[in-house]
């Protein structure tokens, strides 16, 4: 299972070696505040940059969910899943010519869940972006906007809005009473200076059943910086592509809301792990370990601060882009976990920094030493459990594989 932003295809190989590079240091306002003099942060939401992620989890719940090699699973605070199939997506996928062609060369389509979202007001409903291509054609590769509101019954195709294509699907946005589907024709680069646009989202508040189309307005956070929609593309790692941050610029209604490009933090990769956590004070943070100022704050989308942040093992955090590994994340209770290592030559480890601290430990839960070949690819916090995806199926201490393991937040303990 693909579950890495973007595919890799023929040129995996080459992009794994190839992309090392130190992206300029963004602007930021006035001086760096250390992360110990903020206190508990308390994440509200959190949105993964590109489409989405592998992991739908999400501070406010105990359910959370992750794409894995049957489909998709997902457990509620204990180790017990229940496994959405998506067997029927492959015959809907190549009906519409929207199929991933397979690499071994075969008639076969591959189905790959690339990001997922549930809606919590609707325990049977999953949203999931599948991997798509036109008429087996790559690059470009798509995702398209599947919905199950039988938990893997059946599966169908969110229907695009008016004037859309099943192929312009562009994210997913999540919102306190549901999600929200972003949908973007020709948007490819970040909004220029001074540049504004409005977007189209799919809604639904029947768990998939029924759709309502809306410009996508402001969620609930009250800071109103999102990101923007991603462009179809091929191989993720052969090219810096640029995803926008965007704040709210005009209009707080679903109709009349305009976003422009966010301060002097304007996008990022979309290549990386990226992610905006919105918190319950109003501030958002941007987490990207690409950048040197791997970790800023905004309270209104226009002015930045840097969070500076204790070395991890004696390097600075961030300043290094990587297709894989570089994952960092705020948990429910206000810790910042990063994984640390470099997933082509060692295996990684978790690495902890906790609220009012000045420097990071190492976690008691421990990655399997798989994760040389087969890194952490995202990492997200659902109210209770860190849930941590990886590129391929490892195999566990009790000789299971598994696409995700999740830990209890409050056995995330710094190691003897």
């Amino acid at each position: 299972m693909v579950i890495f932003r973007r595919v890799f295809l023929t040129v995996a190989t080459i992009a794994i070696s190839a992309v090392t590079a130190t992206p300029s240091m963004a602007t930021t306002d006035g001086p760096s505040i250390p992360w110990a003099s903020l206190g508990v942060v308390r994440p509200l939401l959190i949105q993964p940059a590109g489409w989405g992620s592998p992991i739908a989890a999400q501070p406010g719940s105990a359910t959370y969910a992750w794409c894995s090699k049957k489909g998709v699973e997902i457990a509620a605070g204990s180790d017990k899943t229940i496994l959405v199939p998506d067997s029927s997506v492959e015959p809907m996928l190549s009906r519409s010519h929207l199929g991933l062609p397979s690499l071994s060369g075969g008639s076969k389509v591959v189905v790959t869940c690339e990001n997922i979202a549930l809606d919590p007001s609707h325990p049977k409903t999953v949203y999931a972006g599948f991997q798509a291509s036109h008429g087996e054609s790559i690059p470009p590769a798509y995702d398209v906007a599947l919905v199950t509101s039988n938990l893997g019954k059946s599966w169908r195709f969110v229907p695009p809005p008016r004037g859309y294509s099943l192929t312009d699907f562009a994210g997913f946005d999540e919102r306190l009473g549901g999600v929200a589907l972003l949908y973007s024709r020709n948007y490819f680069f970040p909004l220029k200076t001074g540049q504004t646009a409005s977007f189209v989202a799919a809604s639904s508040s029947t768990g998939g059943h029924s759709w309502t189309d809306l410009r996508l307005g402001c969620t609930a956070s009250k800071t109103c910086v999102i990101f923007g929609p991603e462009s179809p593309q091929g191989a993720c790692g052969m090219s810096e592509w640029q995803q926008s941050v965007l704040v709210v610029a005009s209009g707080q209604g679903t109709t009349t809301t305009r976003w422009r490009s966010a301060g002097a933090v304007s996008s990022v990769s979309q290549c990386g792990s990226q992610q905006l956590v919105a918190t319950t004070s109003g501030d958002e943070f941007l987490i990207d370990r690409s950048r040197p100022d791997a970790l800023l704050y905004t309270r209104n989308g226009i002015n930045w601060t840097t969070v500076s942040l204790p070395k991890i093992d004696g390097a600075p955090v961030g300043g290094t882009f990587a297709p894989f590994g570089q994952v960092m994340t705020i948990t429910a209770n206000g810790v910042l976990i990063a994984v640390s290592g470099s997933p082509l030559e060692a295996a990684e480890h978790l690495e902890i920094l906790k609220p009012d601290s000045n420097a990071w430990c190492a976690a008691s839960a421990p990655l399997p030493t798989a994760t040389k070949q087969n890194p952490v690819v995202a990492m997200q916090s659902s109210d209770s459990r860190l849930v941590v995806t990886f590129l391929a199926p490892i195999r566990t201490d009790r000789g299971t594989e598994t696409s995700a393991l999740s830990f209890p937040l409050s056995n995330l303990h710094c190691g003897i």
